[in-house]
């Protein structure tokens, strides 16, 4: 569902999960009526015990509903090393990963304090919070974006000529995505939906993908 475009955010209480991923918005933009239609449809997912993977934006956003602070900050870009923490160690979501591994980073606001009952599983040197958990809950925020591979990744880089500016070099930044990337995507992503298959609700619909971005907002897989 593209809730940019005002189409209506449907009842996520039966969906099996949904994916909360990311767009260009900043922190003080977070009361803007784009993100209104969509926050009670996943306050309302999260009491019934909705799995959620929050990504970048969706990260942020349920961190700040949550009660939780988000800032503006530096710029981090590129693939950089993203370290666990030992409950991030002991996570299923991060299971498979290396610790560190090499995550795609694109942001330049960050979770600088986790809500009540988060726990903090993964941290990168300039971003504190690139991962948590809500204890208890099958809800994840990420940070960094594990949707991208090196050849995504290196599209939106050499698109994006402002990040000279910025200190970055682009065939740096593309030629360490290459280097270092393990199948980030495939492993986040499995892990989630095996925990999905795991949890105790009884699946009545598709996943469903929520993106409160112009490239797109709740969309049904």
């Amino acid at each position: 569902m593209r809730v940019d475009l005002g189409e209506t955010v449907p009842d996520l209480r039966p969906f099996d999960a949904v994916i909360f991923a990311g767009g260009e918005y900043r922190p003080d933009e977070f009361d803007k009526p784009i993100f209104q239609a969509e926050r009670p449809r996943i306050e309302e997912a999260l009491a019934a015990r909705v799995p959620i993977l929050g990504i970048c934006l969706g990260h942020q956003l349920l961190a700040h509903w949550l009660g939780g602070k988000v800032r503006s900050g530096k710029w981090e870009i590129g693939w950089l090393p993203v370290t666990m923490t030992e409950a991030g160690r002991a996570d299923p979501l991060l299971a498979e990963l290396d610790n560190p591994f090499h995550a795609f980073l694109w942001h330049g606001d960050q979770v600088t304090a986790l809500p009540a009952g988060a726990e903090l599983l993964a941290s990168s040197d300039m971003c504190p919070v690139q991962a948590y958990r809500l204890k208890d809950l099958p809800v994840w925020g990420l940070q960094f974006n594990p949707q991208y591979d090196p050849v995504i990744a290196e599209g939106v880089t050499r698109h994006a000529k402002w990040i000279e500016k910025l200190g970055y070099n682009r065939d740096q930044i593309v030629a360490a995505g290459y280097r270092e990337y393990d199948d980030v995507a495939g492993k986040i992503f499995g892990s989630f939906f095996r925990s999905v298959e795991q949890t105790s609700r009884v699946p009545s619909t598709p996943e469903a993908l929520v993106t409160p971005t112009p490239a797109g907002s709740v969309a049904p897989q």
